[in-house]
């Protein structure tokens, strides 16, 4: 095992506000600093890290750790991995006494599995010209290591024997009692440092489903990979764009073009992980996913995520096939050149798009299509270029003038049940107003300083605010130990809030906290004054009833 004062000294050195802001937008918010979850997709920023702690916390996913943990979160990778990643970037050597087993031998079984259906398809020569047919010759057939598992395979059974790995531990790297990618090329889906972690599965001929994923295991989640980013990263960063696509066949389309800064999502929506990725790399990308209903669907969703992410984002032209792969095998590298060449920036892809859901003649129709619209005017307008490219374009369509469009926009309501994140977001944003029962958890959490100056009681708040500082006041309760439902109350409270407390702030706050002791010694005596049966007793109760009213007054009118 690694020695803990090593282990210690390694954390102490890397500071955590530096770490994760390698891959965060963090903005310092008091003591404390604030950014966008890396672990999910979010709109409000919900991610905390605090320097005096040493952690980070987020309110929306739950994720919570010591830098240590966040290297290992953010880069899928063992812990002891993460030690020796954070030791070198502050030049302590660490070396293992104890080598991480299961991470090893996965490695090693997934790298002798490979092996075997590689040698599986050198036997079997319809297997080879089914790859032919669709293109690859002997030389890429061999360079992107395709395999074959046979009919009723036991290779992975077979492997796991050899390396002495029981049933339980062959379950969690993926495999059960059979094969499942029995009867289907196998393509090897590699780690970001080029190992082989999990595999893809096209079936030969006709099947369902046509492609299938490993399942998500110890090493492997679908949600952080990228397919083919292990060859394509130093591309990415030398060119600065990146290209994203839907499938293994169309990266590799690309890569056979010469053409090897492309990527793909396997199967799932582009992710805040594969995001953070690709940030480190690059802030621009070109969506080239296909180009039937579902893969505009899938590229309209994706301009929405990644605009959110300040990237620069346009769309490839597929107008000689439906994808990459098939424009690739009838046009060549060139035809793959002109989809890129021909790319559309995302606002003209979007109201292109659009435009063919309606009949532009009608009225009516133009008024739904200007309805749509209003929702991505949302999107764009954090960039006046996009935003004024975007009018021009519906003004062409619709042969109208810019500035006439722009007006119309003015009245226009955007179809409340189809509203984007950032109507969302917004509409959120009016009715959250902040109370002060939200001041002061934003103020515990980000200004501890200041909120020890704050005298109150908690039963003088309201609904979860009370249960919280009931636990909370006199103790320095830390994020992680929040329970789901409270670590959601503190979320929302979090949210409302996007500004630095100074003294204006604060007095407020002590004065509605003032107001409030007031009206609730008010109520009590209210309640003596009915149950008292004497005169003189009665008289008192009034008089501190009326002082306490001039008290509320007075604190009233000096906050006008």
């Amino acid at each position: 095992m690694i020695p803990k004062d090593i282990i210690e000294k390694i954390k102490e050195k890397n500071d955590i506000v530096e770490v994760i802001s390698e891959y965060v937008n963090l903005q310092k918010v008091g003591s404390n600093y604030r950014g966008l979850c890396p672990f999910h997709l979010e709109t409000s920023p919900s991610f905390y890290v605090s320097p005096t702690k040493n952690i980070y916390h987020c309110f929306g996913c739950g994720a919570s750790g010591d830098v240590i943990k966040f290297v290992q979160q953010i880069e899928n990778i063992s812990y002891t991995e993460a030690i020796k990643k954070l030791g070198e970037r502050v030049g302590i050597t660490v070396n293992f006494t104890e080598e991480d087993e299961t991470r090893s031998l996965y490695y090693s079984f997934y790298k002798q599995l490979h092996q075997e259906y590689i040698a599986v398809l050198g036997k079997s020569p319809n297997i080879v010209d089914y790859l032919k047919k669709r293109g690859f010759n002997e030389r890429e057939i061999s360079l992107y290591e395709f395999g074959f598992s046979p009919s009723n395979s036991q290779l992975p059974q077979k492997v796991a024997q050899r390396l002495q790995i029981s049933k339980e531990m062959l379950e969690k790297f993926g495999f059960g009692h059979s094969d499942p990618f029995s009867g289907r090329v196998i393509i090897p889906i590699k780690d970001d440092y080029g190992r082989v972690i999990a595999f893809g599965g096209r079936v030969v001929g006709d099947g369902v489903p046509k492609y299938l994923n490993s399942q998500d295991t110890l090493m492997f989640k679908k949600t952080s990979t990228l397919f083919m980013l292990d060859s394509a990263k130093e591309y990415i960063k030398e060119i600065d764009y990146v290209i994203i696509c839907e499938g293994y066949f169309d990266v590799l389309a690309f890569h056979r073009a010469g053409i090897k800064n492309a990527v793909a999502t396997l199967g799932t929506a582009l992710t805040k992980s594969h995001i953070y990725k690709l940030k480190k790399y690059t802030n621009n990308v070109i969506l080239a996913f296909d180009s039937d209903s579902a893969g505009i669907k899938a590229t309209l969703r994706n301009i929405e995520t990644l605009l959110s992410e300040k990237f620069n984002v346009v769309v490839a032209n597929f107008s000689k096939g439906k994808d990459a792969d098939e424009v690739y095998f009838k046009f060549g590298s060139n035809g793959l050149l002109e989809a890129l060449d021909n790319s559309e920036s995302s606002e003209i892809f979007v109201v292109n798009v659009l435009s063919r859901e309606y009949d532009l003649s009608n009225p009516n129709g133009v008024n739904t299509f200007l309805r749509n619209l209003a929702k991505w005017k949302n999107v764009f307008e954090f960039n006046p270029t996009a935003l004024d490219n975007f009018y021009k374009r519906i003004a062409s369509l619709l042969n109208s003038e810019k500035e006439v469009i722009k007006s119309r926009f003015s009245t226009i309501t955007a179809d409340s049940g189809k509203s984007t994140i950032y109507n969302a977001q917004i509409e959120e944003r009016k009715v959250k107003i902040p109370k002060t029962e939200d001041y002061l958890v934003y103020i515990y959490f980000n200004y501890p300083d200041l909120f020890k100056t704050l005298d109150f009681s908690p039963d003088i708040l309201e609904g979860k605010a009370r249960e919280f500082f009931l636990i909370a006041k006199d103790l320095n309760v830390s994020l992680e130990q929040l329970s789901k439902d409270m670590g959601s109350f503190v979320k929302e409270c979090l949210e409302k809030i996007d500004i630095e407390v100074d003294e204006k702030v604060l007095e407020n706050i002590k004065k509605d906290l003032q107001i409030r002791k007031i009206e609730k010694r008010i109520a009590e005596i209210d309640e003596l004054i009915k149950k008292s049966v004497s005169t003189d007793e009665r008289n008192i109760l009034l008089n501190a009833r009326m002082e306490l009213v001039k008290q509320k007054n007075m604190i009233n009118k000096s906050s006008k």
